[in-house]
């Protein structure tokens, strides 16, 4: 237990220095070039980006979780794996350059085409580098991993920026994200010691297949739930409500970004290899649970309160349309932020058939409330309904992790989060009485330190006087 609690904690601090450097990079750039580039501009590429997961899964099939779940895979095993996904890579992205086609049909905007054809790259490099990834995940390289990974995707924001600056528009956003995508090939693959065998094995493929095909499924289920909000903003709203909506989205993707993007990296390779003992797993993921709980939920209110300065300041005037969206959205941070360690348990726990179902049923869920917040007519209706529909489906993924995982029930989640619930009420009561009764400083920086400074100050007291300070001390503290 001592032991595992140390490979977690040496873990989580190195994914966590390249993740926070990363979302502090990701924000700069976002704020530079959402002052170079228009809502119009953003929600043109968001709208190919939208399918630009769905392809790099269906090139994936699943291959990364299994190579790092399964122990019998020999270097002849994965070599024949880089190969599959590389030439299935290379189909992919002739495909996805094809359907900037029908893209450009669908939406009535020929630019489709030529932006397709250079995501395709994306796919081709990030497909390609699976396989080293896992490799160095499985191995538990994570230091190599990150800061591999942000040096890369510094290269490609500097790029990027420079683009826009010339006046590339909407290109220069292609340019950041695939200059990364290549660089992080040819590093992971260097950096992995990973050597290609002649031959191809056809077993190989079979070893994984029981666990990828589960993964997989749940992936390709689990991609509806996540971007047919877009697709459907895209075509009824237009791009310039699309990069609004898709800009508000974006903020609610920097929590997980700081917090669990940091730990369910971790969590699968370590816990991996106790996947049989369920009181262990159970134990460490209520200190995980604990953790994000705490900061989650008063994450959530404080967010709602300030949408207004937050993304004035962030990214100008020219992004108002995204507060009110972003103030539903944020109410909803909490279950994200929980909710997005739930594939890395059931993985953990080799329970990909019950990850795919309840990836299936979520996504059920999800696209109703989105069907009806699209027949509401406007971006901010449907960033309402999701709020409430992510509730829900927080309550029903847990109650299915809980029993199906676990061994256990809801109650043992729904536990967890009740102090960190009752901490919230407080401080969010006075923020809202300070924002309604008094009259706010011009300066949105301003207006944001001062209500940071009252939300949290009222939060970290509450929350030294109950010991959850002391908690999460004993956490972070490597001993």
């Amino acid at each position: 237990m001592q032991e595992i609690k140390k490979q977690l904690k040496t873990g989580v601090i190195f994914t966590a220095i390249g993740q926070y450097a990363g979302v502090l990079s990701n924000l700069i750039v976002s704020m530079v070039l959402s002052r170079i580039l228009s809502p119009a501009d953003y929600g043109t590429l968001n709208i190919v980006l939208v399918f630009l997961p769905f392809f790099q899964m269906i090139s994936e099939l699943g291959v990364g979780p299994a190579i790092i779940q399964n122990r019998n895979l020999d270097q002849k095993d994965l070599s024949s794996l880089f190969k599959l996904l590389t030439v299935i890579s290379l189909a992919v992205g002739l495909i996805f350059g094809l359907f900037g086609f029908g893209l450009a049909w669908f939406y009535g905007r020929t630019i489709y085409i030529s932006i397709a054809w250079l995501l395709s790259i994306n796919i081709v490099f990030s497909i390609m580098s699976v396989v080293p990834v896992a490799i160095l995940t499985k191995s538990q390289q994570f230091k190599i991993l990150n800061l591999s990974g942000l040096v890369n995707y510094v290269i490609g924001s500097i790029l990027g920026i420079a683009s826009a600056l010339t006046g590339f528009g909407v290109y220069a956003l292609i340019v950041g994200s695939t200059v990364p995508a290549i660089l992080n090939f040819v590093t992971y693959f260097r950096l992995s010691r990973f050597r290609i065998l002649s031959g191809y094995n056809r077993q190989a493929f079979r070893k994984i297949f029981h666990f990828s095909s589960n993964q997989f499924a749940f992936g390709l289920v689990n991609y509806f739930s996540r971007n047919l909000d877009n697709i459907f903003v895209g075509k009824f709203f237009g791009p310039a409500a699309l990069g609004s909506y898709g800009k508000s989205y974006q903020m609610l993707t920097y929590p997980n970004s700081i917090l669990t993007n940091v730990i369910t990296p971790v969590i699968q390779p370590i816990l991996a290899s106790h996947q049989d003992d369920v009181d262990l797993i159970k134990r460490i993921y209520a200190k995980v649970l604990r953790l994000l709980f705490l900061v989650g939920i008063p994450l959530s209110a404080f967010l709602c309160l300030n949408a207004a300065p937050l993304i004035s300041f962030l990214f100008g005037g020219q992004w108002n349309s995204a507060i009110h969206p972003f103030q539903f959205l944020s109410l909803a941070v909490w279950t994200q932020i929980v909710g997005s360690t739930i594939g890395s348990i059931f993985q953990a726990r080799d329970r990909t058939k019950y990850l795919f179902w309840t990836g299936l049923i979520s996504t059920l869920i999800i696209v109703s409330g989105i069907f009806i917040g699209i027949l509401l007519g406007n971006i901010t209706r449907l960033a309402m309904v999701l709020s409430g529909i992510f509730v829900l489906n927080f309550l029903f993924s847990f109650c299915m992790l809980a029993r199906f995982a676990l061994n256990t029930t809801l109650t043992f989640i729904l536990r967890i989060m009740i102090r960190p619930l009752l901490l919230t009420i407080i401080p969010t009561l006075v923020l809202a009485g300070w924002i309604v009764l008094f009259s706010q400083p011009h300066s949105n920086f301003l207006q944001l330190v001062i209500n940071t400074i009252i939300f949290g100050g009222i939060f970290l007291v509450e929350a030294w006087l109950s010991g959850e300070i002391k908690f999460v001390l004993s956490f972070i503290r490597r001993d």
